[in-house]
């Protein structure tokens, strides 16, 4: 953009306090969300990964 463009820009927008915290709440939410999604998705097969090695060591000791 050219500079004559970001300052009419701002002549009409202004320093909008609501907007800048819609803005910082928004890229709060953006770089949560992939780390919510995959730390549960990992979460989720450590705990599936955890109950099978649990059921694999109980089946060994019923069989000895």
């Amino acid at each position: 953009m050219s500079a004559a463009l970001l300052a009419a820009l701002q002549l009409i927008h202004g320093d909008d306090k609501w907007m800048a915290l819609i803005y910082f709440w928004s890229a709060v939410l953006m770089a949560l969300t992939p780390v919510i999604i995959f730390g549960g998705i990992g979460a989720w097969i450590a705990r599936k990964y955890l109950r099978e090695r649990k059921l694999r060591e109980e089946e060994r000791g019923a069989g000895r």
